[in-house]
């Protein structure tokens, strides 16, 4: 019950941001200052990031819903691969939009560290099921939607920050890495549970080690 109800929270708030994503890039009014000015210096850059962030974070909520993956297995699928252009897309204008980023190195080595690991994370659960590991696949798309979800904390963080009256520049450094590195903990953390889950129900541990030789730390 507890995950399910886990599950439907973590998707509506994803969709909710993935809307807003979608708002900006069609109604320029509801653009905050820096968000327009991007779009009137690197507009193809702005779109791709917002585009592509929007539908990742919108189609990722599903692929990590069991009873929908095991349904509609051929649906699955196809998000799946849209999720992986999707990141790709979007990760690297992210990349390219942390340099410029505002409040100086802090955040330029915060947001570009985060695309970098979302496109590697991804990377590497698509080279997974390719191979055709589906323990493997499974866990790196956990780290992926983990990184893919910083679109939706740091909208959390953010408002958080000025209702508190911190000043903007040092909250908002803290949150280009606050936006993902807990969410990276929280991944592992669901990770590391589903291999006690799978230790108890007597799978073999021969898991830990192949996971060890077949993918880099996350």
């Amino acid at each position: 019950m507890m995950r399910r109800i886990g599950w439907w929270v973590m998707t509506v708030l994803a969709q909710l941001i993935a809307a807003y994503a979608i708002a900006l890039l069609f109604l320029p009014a509801m653009r905050p200052p820096f968000l327009q000015q991007r779009f009137l210096s690197i507009p193809v850059i702005a779109f791709m990031h917002l585009s592509g962030s929007a539908v990742a974070l919108s189609f990722g909520a599903f692929q990590h819903n069991t009873r929908f993956r095991s349904r509609f297995l051929n649906v699955h699928r196809w998000m799946g691969r849209t999720y992986v252009i999707s990141v790709l897309v979007g990760g690297t204008a992210a990349f390219i939009m942390a340099t410029i980023s505002q409040e100086g190195l802090p955040t330029h080595v915060g947001f570009g560290l985060l695309a970098v690991l979302w496109l590697t994370a991804t990377g590497i659960a698509y080279a997974r099921i390719r191979a055709g590991d589906q323990t493997l696949h499974r866990r790196w798309m956990i780290r992926s939607y983990a990184l893919t979800y910083a679109a939706v904390t740091l909208r959390i963080y953010l408002p958080l920050s000025m209702a508190f009256g911190l000043p903007f520049g040092p909250a908002y450094q803290t949150i280009s890495w606050l936006a993902w590195v807990p969410n990276l903990v929280v991944a592992e953390w669901i990770i590391l549970r589903q291999r006690a889950e799978a230790l108890r129900l007597g799978q073999t541990p021969l898991l830990w080690k192949r996971e060890t030789e077949a993918a880099p730390d996350a």
